[in-house]
């Protein structure tokens, strides 16, 4: 420093040896920065709801939260710093909440049963879509860029197509042939965008012309075998994620419902690994997943920075899990169209696990649950390797074996089937017919568990 013929930097830093200017240039700093991302979600009441929604032209993401619940409070500063970063964007995506313990009813109006509820609304306040975005800043408002950008991407070039690709976890491509003829190519097309449009909140997707795809380092796949070159990619719809590609199943309807159906089943890796942030978006896909709980252990205090509890990486290079996943990926690319796929340590979700009959003194192993109906089943440890779990794998989508319910999930499913019959029955009737039905599910339960 004292080398410097800049006066002016000598006096800087010298400054910032007096701990007093330090504190007061730190004081600035946040204070400019607080300035610049000050905004929060707007507040909306019973009174002003439908009025504010339709001062602004746009998408609106609503937090209808309880003050007391812990979820919502921790989202509350995400969401409050998501909507000023949305705002210093200028996205048309407007962040609201509505306290529903002063506001019921907003609440009711959009069926809350749990809270934090998020919902996705349009200016009129009409439901667009299931909120599926993140729970922090950056996540909420990556989500926002995609709500408020067009469905689809149109890649012109090859150079194109592989950035597309390379800059996503996983990319949807239309290839489009060069000739475009008969109803029943418009026709796709037509079903393609549709479906594109509901997934385009969560999926990158685009249309590119077929040589487009002439050069791709793939080995693209098309119902378990490879495309051949001289075949061509134009008229297909493909995915394409670590290092592999594969086309849209030609046993597939072509209908929106379909192909949006088959390309959020596809806009994970093809066997991910499970954590709080994704368990939901993985299992609430129409499908249930299967979850391969692997051996592994919590890192202890200290090591590598860790703090206690945090989650042991190294579960993944245990020889037995190595084995296992091989097998479990076999599984995902033959069944993946009808099953999610994931892994997780057994160790660090051991709680988790135990409630679905898992002991981890036994792992890995693998564990099904349809997480959209609460209904799971832990695979037997004697049912073992590609052809077994295949096999049983199959029979539980025929319905041949059937997945188990807890205590909770059979009281909600018996009163959501038998509504009336409980409203019609009165109060205390209503409370022993449901006591009877669970009593006797438990007993069946346990008989069928007897004689297997």
């Amino acid at each position: 420093r004292s080398k410097t013929r800049d006066t002016g930097t000598v006096e800087s830093a010298c400054a910032m040896r007096d701990p007093a200017a330090r504190r007061a240039l730190q004081l600035i700093l946040v204070s400019t920065c607080w300035c610049l991302v000050s905004s929060n979600a707007i507040e909306l009441t019973s009174t002003n709801f439908e009025s504010t929604l339709s001062s602004k032209e746009g998408i609106w993401l609503v937090d209808l939260f309880a003050p007391w619940c812990g979820h919502c409070k921790r989202l509350a500063p995400e969401w409050d710093r998501a909507a000023a970063l949305a705002e210093s964007e200028n996205l048309p995506v407007f962040f609201a909440k509505v306290d529903c313990t002063s506001h019921s009813k907003v609440c009711d109006k959009y069926e809350v049963d749990g809270y934090p509820s998020l919902r996705v609304l349009s200016s009129d306040g009409k439901v667009l879509k299931p909120f599926r975005g993140g729970r922090t800043a950056d996540a909420l408002v990556e989500y926002a860029r995609k709500l408020s950008s067009p469905a689809t991407v149109k890649l012109n070039t090859a150079k194109e197509v592989k950035e597309f690709i390379e800059k996503n976890t996983a990319s949807f491509i239309l290839f489009e042939p060069e000739n475009v003829e008969g109803e029943e190519a418009s026709m796709f097309k037509q079903e393609f965008l549709k479906a594109a449009t509901m997934q385009s909140d969560v999926a990158s997707i685009a249309v590119a012309p077929e040589y487009t795809g002439d050069d791709l380092e793939f080995r693209i796949m098309l119902d378990g075998r490879t495309v051949q070159e001289d075949v061509g990619l134009g008229g297909k719809l493909v995915v394409f994620r670590e290092k592999e590609a594969k086309c849209l199943s030609s046993s597939i309807n072509r209908t929106a419902e379909a192909l949006s159906h088959w390309i959020d089943g596809h806009r994970f890796p093809m066997l991910s690994k499970v954590d709080a942030s994704n368990y939901r978006a993985l299992g609430e896909r129409n499908k249930p997943l299967v979850i391969a709980v692997l051996r592994g252990k919590a890192r202890p205090a200290g090591q590598e920075g860790q703090a206690e509890g945090e989650e042991d990486d190294s579960f993944e290079s245990i020889p037995i899990n190595i084995e296992f996943l091989q097998t479990v990926r076999g599984l995902a690319r033959e069944l993946e169209d009808d099953f999610g796929f994931g892994y997780l340590n057994g160790k660090q979700w051991e709680q988790f696990v135990v409630k679905f009959g898992i002991s981890t003194r036994v792992l890995p192993r693998l564990l099904i649950i349809d997480v959209q109906k609460e209904h799971f089943l832990p695979v037997p440890v004697d049912v073992k390797g590609h052809h077994g779990f295949s096999e049983y794998l199959g029979k539980v989508k025929s319905g041949e074996i059937k997945m188990s319910r807890n205590f909770k999930t059979m009281v909600k499913e018996f009163v959501k089937e038998n509504k009336t019959l409980l409203m019609q029955g009165g109060g205390v009737l209503g409370v022993l017919i449901v006591l009877v039905v669970v009593v006797w599910s438990i007993m069946s339960s346990r008989g069928k568990k007897k004689e297997e």
